[in-house]
């Protein structure tokens, strides 16, 4: 049924409104009223101040007018222009236009005549005045001109000049006038616009009472009793049932249900109280059903762990916190046996370790056999509240496994509180669900350790497998194929599909399709035999990786269940092949090269009679391939020797001093190379094998210069570094890429390029380098840049682990001033005693046996002092090397000393201005103290 809405005498929104509209029409009336006349008022002010302004104005203008016809008058008769007197006539005129305009306006009675005195002058002016004026002046009768002008004219004149005056005086009194009316009607309108906001107010203040009277105050009252009513009291609102509108009909329903409500009040006592019953009863099943759902709750979180998880340590926690939970255990220990691991609550820790470790032997028996009982203690102690005896019941009950041994156990105690039988079985049925557990969690434990043990064998392997089910997915792959092929996936959680592993190695395979054919045929289940192929990888501009793989067909019974690949890394092996291939293509071609010459210059020996000059030029160069041979058989045979360990090294104190500049004897004949021996070191006695350190030498210093085919200087240093002689040897050459470095101390090894094949070699020299300087305990190593040149540097152990107590102050002193000193010696035995004296006082040597070649260091470095012997061998005279260092500007203020077995010359040495000579034999000290006295000088 639709719901009926009463209708009312005097409704409530219908007052209100009227009112509201009645307020709205009459503030519309008055503000309009105001607005009309006000407006009215401002358009007459405005259209009188309008008409006095333009009345002066044009009163202004007659003047200025009036006053200029008289001065352009006086200029005529004063000068006779006629410029003046047309300009008057002009002015004239526009006198008249004015006058005219003037005569439009509204006029006063006054003002009417003076526009007509005005209209009469200026007619006479023109007519008859001006005329007689101009006679006379044309006839220069200026008698008659003020005759004329003492008639009456100029009283005229000035009488309007004086009207005009007291006229702008009158309009302007009038203007004021004006402005005080308008200033006077502004606060008319003020006060009669504040007058219309009072009377506003007024009106809704008037609207405000009756709204508190008709609405507030009743409903006020009904509050009142509401509040009245609530609390047992009385209030009469009899009143307010008298009124015809909404709140009438509310107070009167408020007191009929006041009324029916005080009536049934005794019913609704006695309802109510049935339901308080109620409620609390509800409310105990409520509290009974919510610990029920929290134990229920907790109850199922403890089968999810029993039936999910994996973790030993996390299933004991969880299980003692329930039993703990539903028990209401005073203190408890749960912990497992195998492991130590333990969870307990109420307990210090020192205790739950000593009964972890103490449990009575008796005790574990009795749990094997019962699994669970319950033993009651007396607790006699004085320090308790009650100061009483009473009982504690220790629960001990244990889990088990399969073949009844004891997995973990649990020890719980309530103080004044017992365990009931059902409590037992119903701990000891969570301790059967917890051993189910365990026997879970053992049995995944043991086929984890079984695949982590599979996966170790696999991953063990050098061979790269990787099973592939026959659907493609790849379910099996271990460590050894990620470093092989560079597999993306670094462990695989879950099958990788046969589209994104065939993905990766059509990408990364240089036989990429037919490497995917091979593998797409054997996935197959048609495919039931084995297949291998070979593929190479290059990646990320690193060197190429050989591999091999083979498939095999994996079955479980007569079904094929997947392939099982395994890639094999062959790139060791493939550059075994390679090397070897380059080896017989070398070798050939190194031991043809000397055979030819060999065999070509015998066959022209037996041949033909040659000339004994050239005979023996043919013979040396048989002898010099001979050799070449020889050194490429020792070479081959070294490395033989070497792999099969049957290379003998035989020790013993040597100067690496001594060696090196006695291997550079054999090299001093080469005029494309300028080689320098530069000695830094204060020790260089070293344990080695002679034998083997001339071989590194002539190896590294032959490659120097080998691989320096234009020439150039190469440079031999030596110094102490720690407990270490380090020996380096510097070319300007072609220099190596530096990709090639880190291979090229293995055998065989060759830079792969042009300007290195031109040269030849069998690429072994570095690897019996390497292999010599290993045997001495020392190390090697070079670096080089393409197209500037190559350093090789070796170190060799000292041989007594010495170094000159005055090393370190004499490094010093060779910061602060140059300590290099050049000996030209052809006896190596006394260069060598030489060099070992000026060594020990903190001195750099730089030994020479060619005079050529210490004049070309000596003008490029900055020496201390040289020390040259005069007689150099054959066709050789020291004098000739003095002579050229004093001609040279860079060397004319080097000391010189000479030494020599020649007797000293006196004439020369003035001549050349020699510092010092020595006539062998003499002291060592003698030179060595003369070099310290230059230094000293510098």
């Amino acid at each position: 049924m639709p719901r009926l809405i009463p209708t009312f005498k005097k409704n409530i929104r219908n007052q209100f409104v009227r009112m509201l509209w009645s307020i709205i029409i009459l503030f519309t009336i008055i503000v309009g009223a105001f607005f009309i006349y006000t407006n009215i008022t401002n358009e007459r002010l405005i259209s009188e101040r309008e008409a006095i302004s333009e009345k002066e104005q044009l009163v202004r203008k007659m003047n200025e007018s009036f006053n200029d016809i008289f001065f352009r008058a006086r200029g005529y008769y004063a000068f006779k222009d006629e410029n003046e007197l047309n300009i008057l006539y002009d002015q004239m005129s526009e006198f008249e236009v004015e006058l005219q305009k003037f005569g439009e306006l509204p006029l006063s009675s006054e003002e009417n005549l003076l526009y007509e005195e005005l209209n009469q002058f200026i007619v006479t002016y023109r007519n008859e005045i001006l005329p007689k004026a101009v006679s006379y002046v044309e006839a220069d009768n200026y008698e008659a001109l003020r005759e004329l002008s003492n008639s009456g004219a100029n009283e005229s004149v000035n009488s309007f000049i004086a009207y005009t005056k007291s006229y702008t005086t009158e309009t302007d009194m009038v203007v004021n006038d004006h402005f005080n009316r308008t200033l006077d009607q502004i606060k008319f309108l003020t006060v009669l616009c504040i007058f219309l906001f009072i009377i506003v107010f007024i009106i809704i203040g008037i609207i405000l009472k009756r709204v508190i009277q008709n609405l507030i105050s009743p409903i006020e009252k009904l509050t009142t009793a509401t509040d009245a009513f609530a609390t047992g009291d009385y209030v009469d609102i009899s009143p307010l049932k008298n009124k015809e509108d909404e709140l009438g009909v509310l107070a009167t329903s408020f007191y009929n249900m006041t009324r029916s409500i005080q009536e049934k009040e005794e019913v609704l006592t006695t309802q109510n109280e049935e339901l308080m019953a109620q409620q609390d009863e509800l409310q105990g099943n409520q509290e009974q059903l919510q610990q029920s759902l929290s134990h229920l709750q907790q109850y199922n979180e403890l089968n999810h762990v029993l039936t999910f998880t994996l973790d030993k340590e996390k299933l004991i926690e969880d299980l003692h916190n329930y039993l703990r939970s539903i028990y209401e255990f005073d203190s408890s220990l749960m912990y497992l046996i195998d492991s130590g691991e333990f969870v307990s609550k109420g307990l210090a820790k020192e205790t739950t370790e000593r009964l972890i470790k103490h449990l009575e032997i008796d005790k574990i028996a009795r749990l094997e056999e019962e699994k669970t009982f319950v033993i009651c203690r007396e607790v006699k102690s004085a320090s308790n509240i009650a100061n009483t005896t009473y009982n504690d019941y220790d629960l001990y009950t244990c889990i088990m496994n399969s073949e009844k041994k004891l997995v973990a156990i649990l020890m719980a105690t309530r103080e004044g509180r017992s365990f009931s039988s059902k409590e037992l079985t119903d701990i000891n049925g969570h301790m059967n669900q917890a051993s189910i557990a365990f026997e879970r969690i053992f049995m995944y434990e043991e086929v984890e350790r079984s695949r982590k043990l599979n996966q170790t064998i696999i991953d063990t392997t050098n061979e790269g497998i990787q099973f592939v089910s026959k659907y493609g997915e790849v379910l099996l792959l271990n460590k050894a194929l990620f470093n092989i092929i560079r597999y993306p996936f670094e462990e695989i959680d879950d099958k990788v599909p046969q589209q994104l592993w065939l993905k990766h190695f059509q990408k990364i395979a240089q036989e990429s399709d037919e490497l995917v054919y091979f593998l797409k045929i054997a996935i197959i289940e048609e495919f039931t035999n084995t297949r291998t192929m070979r593929y190479s990888i290059q990646q990320d501009g690193r060197s190429p990786v050989f591999v091999e793989v083979y498939a095999t067909s994996v079955f479980e019974g007569d079904e094929k269940v997947g392939t099982m690949f395994v890639h094999r890394d062959i790139t060791s092996e493939y550059e075994v092949d390679m090397m070897k291939s380059e080896l017989v293509s070398t070798v050939s071609h190194e031991l043809r090269t000397p055979l030819s010459s060999v065999l070509g210059f015998t066959e022209l020996l037996l041949a033909k009679e040659i000339k004994p000059e050239r005979q023996k030029k043919y013979i040396e160069t048989i002898h010099k391939e001979a050799k070449r041979l020889t050194n490429l058989i020792n070479d081959f045979l070294d490395i033989q020797r070497i792999e099969s360990g049957q290379q003998v090294y035989s020790m013993n104190k040597i100067s690496l001093t001594a060696l090196i500049e006695d291997v550079l004897k054999n090299f001093q004949i080469d005029p494309h190379h300028n080689i320098r021996f530069v000695d830094e070191s204060t020790n260089a006695i070293v344990n080695a094998d002679e034998e083997r350190i001339i071989q590194l030498l002539f190896n590294l210093i032959g490659n120097a210069i080998k691989f320096s085919p234009n020439g150039g200087e190469i440079i031999i240093s030596m110094q102490n570094i720690n407990e270490m002689v380090q020996v380096s040897i510097q070319d300007r050459g072609i220099g190596i890429p530096e990709s090639a470095i880190p291979s090229l101390f293995q055998k065989f090894k060759r830079v792969d390029n042009s300007s290195r094949r031109k040269i030849g070699g069998t690429g072994l020299g570095l690897a019996l380098s390497k292999e010599i300087i290993s045997k001495h305990k020392g190390d090697i190593w070079l670096e080089s840049e393409e197209g500037i040149g190559t350093t090789i540097f070796f170190t060799l152990p000292l041989y007594d682990q010495e170094i000159v107590e005055n090393r370190n102050e004499l490094t010093e002193e060779k910061t602060i001033s140059n300590r290099t000193v050049m000996i030209v010696e052809d006896d190596l035995s006394l260069a060598l005693l030489l060099t070992e004296e000026l060594k020990s006082k903190g001195f750099t040597i730089i030994y020479h046996d060619d005079l050529k070649r210490a004049y070309d260091d000596a003008i490029q470095i900055p020496l201390v002092g040289i020390v040259i012997d005069l007689i150099m061998g054959e066709n050789m005279d020291g004098w000739d090397l003095v002579e050229a260092l004093r001609n040279h500007k860079n060397t004319k203020e080097i000391p010189i000393i000479i030494s020599s077995a020649l007797d000293k010359s006196s004439v020369n040495m003035d001549k050349y201005n020699v510092e010092e000579y020595f006539t062998k034999p003499y002291p060592p000290e003698e030179l060595s103290t003369l070099l310290l006295k230059f230094v000293k000088d510098q």
